[in-house]
């Protein structure tokens, strides 16, 4: 892991989501953390630079480093100052709503996701005000798919930087297993092979748990609520910018759900990381 953690920031008091699991993260790895604001004018700099500041102020953290990008792109400046720093975690909100707003979590997250393929870890709309680090546990999402085992490497690199449990889960309707006595211990064989071969394949041991329920984003999003300082990590398949991404799919349900910061990961179209 990089020595700062990257936290993009707009004047939006919505986009500032992203700093309580940023922060955390920071603490954890004992990075700095770096504030990135892309602005359309050059006048508009000095204002934008004092108010990341005193954000940081505000938080006693007087080390941090701020940067402003100057370009008419928001898109292609915060990607300017991602490429500075290529190791350097992402954190980013979903929150906003505004023109610039949805250009910073919109449009960027998806090419970040699209053409880098780097994990962001994403503060959504319900991420809940009592969540607070450190990061615990690591939440990995599997459904049996090479697509979903691809956010393994990622997601495990993930949490032995900062000291986390890694916890395989797979969601199943309930009409799964129900051929008698016995049945629910078919449930159990496709994560547990997983979890044996954690030790050996990425050096690190493994819980896991089945979840059941009709809505598996739901099941997902209610069981990561139950866990202290949880985070869920998952791959998406999008391929047409964030609104296919994460907006339309399973990912995006529980992005925007969920009371805990996600983890995402864009693999290439081979499924690989």
């Amino acid at each position: 892991m990089s020595a700062t953690v990257t936290i993009p920031l707009d004047s939006s008091a919505r986009s500032q989501a992203a700093l309580k699991p940023g922060l955390s993260l920071a603490g954890q790895l004992g990075a700095r953390v770096r504030l990135v604001s892309v602005v359309p004018r050059e006048a508009d700099s000095t204002e934008r630079k004092a108010l990341l500041q005193s954000i940081l102020a505000a938080r006693g953290l007087n080390d941090a480093q701020v940067e402003v990008v100057v370009h008419a792109s928001v898109t292609d400046g915060l990607m300017q100052a991602m490429s500075a720093e290529p190791d350097s975690p992402l954190v980013m909100s979903t929150h906003a709503r505004g023109a610039v707003g949805e250009a910073v979590v919109g449009s960027v997250a998806g090419h970040v996701l699209r053409q880098s393929r780097r994990p962001l870890l994403l503060a959504g709309p319900d991420l809940s005000e009592e969540w607070t680090g450190p990061i615990r546990t690591v939440l990995i999402c599997l459904d049996g798919s090479p697509l979903s085992e691809a956010v393994l490497p990622s997601a495990v690199a993930f949490a032995r930087s900062i000291g986390a449990d890694v916890r395989l889960i797979q969601v199943l309707k309930p009409s799964f297993g129900h051929g008698g006595p016995g049945a629910d211990s078919g449930e159990w064989v496709y994560l547990r092979r997983m979890a044996d071969h954690m030790p050996e394949k990425y050096g690190v041991q493994a819980n896991w748990d089945v979840l059941h329920g009709k809505d598996v984003a739901r099941a997902v999003v209610e069981y990561s609520a139950l866990i202290q300082g949880a985070v869920i990590a998952m791959t998406t398949h999008g391929r047409t910018g964030l609104q296919r991404v994460i907006m339309g799919s399973f990912a995006r349900e529980v992005v925007h759900t969920a009371r805990s910061p996600v983890l995402v990961l864009r693999p290439d179209e081979n499924g690989n990381a």
